[in-house]
């Protein structure tokens, strides 16, 4: 394991991998690779970690059995076994997914087929909110949409979401694929996408990673920007997370988020959009605690937006943490 650095005591090697500080996690993706699930199905069958890092665990080793196949075997060891068709489950949206953006000519039959599975296993697992995450999952390539709550003139998948929110209320991963369903990647606009990302912000409770939605609005945001703009990139990030309002939800963001257990138990893509938020807005002291948090463990998003992920990463951390 490596070791935690204080944000002053140098540079890092970078660990790309998206399990972050959770080794366990590292350790079966590492297992799950070659074929073997047995780790895994201690992981997914532990809910002590709670029910985000639980959702976040069933994507990361379903990106694996998407690509390698090894959910299949699994089931067919263990027929009885929850996890597995969970895993199962998501792995099989993940491959709608993929063939709807390759455009293949089955895409439509195993898009109806997935989201199938989903309400069989939403049947069988009545209080687990796993199945309907996997159907919003599903949603930018399958959508159901009806129209929002009274505040909101916004069409999504209002009926699934309804479904979530009786069995977790303040789901981080949900609430993500909700702005995913409404948003570009799901044939809406990035306005619809931090409307819905305002409203569900707003309501958060404190210390819910939900807080940090509207920093994920303001990178699909400049996302379409960089699409439909020639200005260069280091104006365009001035612009966008310079003025009062991204000022104003990044701080609370990591006053209410992130400062009362200093990032501890935090999923690494929450910890990333928050260190980026405050690079990009110029908050290099709060940034710095953020990169304390995130230690060696990269991703490649949202950093690749601004150019090389690793570069660009490299340096706003070693731009932050010269201000302590």
């Amino acid at each position: 394991m490596a070791k935690r650095r204080g944000p002053g005591e140098g540079n890092l090697k970078l660990v790309w991998d998206p399990a972050g500080r959770d080794r366990w996690l590292a350790t079966t993706t590492q297992e799950l690779r070659v074929g073997r699930y047995t780790l895994a199905g201690e992981l997914l069958a532990d809910r002590q970690a709670g029910e985000d890092i639980r959702d976040y665990r069933y994507l990361i080793l379903a990106q694996i059995a998407a690509s390698n196949g090894v959910d299949t075997a699994w089931l067919a060891e263990e027929p009885d076994s929850a996890e597995a068709a969970l895993l199962r489950l998501r792995a099989n949206v993940i491959r709608a997914l993929q063939a709807h953006r390759a455009q293949h000519p089955r895409a439509y039959g195993l898009i109806d087929l997935t989201r199938k599975q989903c309400l069989e296993a939403a049947d069988r697992f009545p209080d687990d909110p796993l199945p309907w995450i996997a159907l919003l999952h599903l949603a930018p390539a399958a959508p159901d949409n009806v129209p929002g709550p009274p505040e909101l003139s916004i069409d999504g998948p209002w009926e699934t979401m309804g479904q979530l929110w009786r069995r977790d209320p303040w789901n981080r991963e949900a609430h993500h694929r909700l702005l995913a369903a409404v948003g570009p990647k799901g044939g809406g606009s990035v306005s619809a996408l931090t409307t819905v990302a305002h409203w569900i912000a707003s309501q958060a409770p404190a210390g819910s990673a939900l807080l940090g939605l509207q920093l994920v609005a303001f990178i699909e945001a400049f996302r379409q920007q960089l699409e439909r703009s020639d200005l260069n990139k280091v104006l365009l990030t001035y612009r966008n997370w310079s003025t009062a309002y991204a000022e104003q939800e990044t701080e609370r963001c990591y006053t209410h988020w992130f400062s009362p257990t200093s990032g501890n138990g935090a999923l690494l893509p929450d910890l990333h959009h928050l260190a980026h938020a405050l690079w990009a807005g110029s908050q290099w002291r709060p940034a710095a605690h953020v990169f304390d948090a995130i230690g060696p463990y990269a991703l490649t998003m949202p950093w690749s937006l601004h150019g090389n992920p690793e570069q660009v990463l490299v340096t706003a951390r070693e731009r932050c943490v010269s201000e302590l």
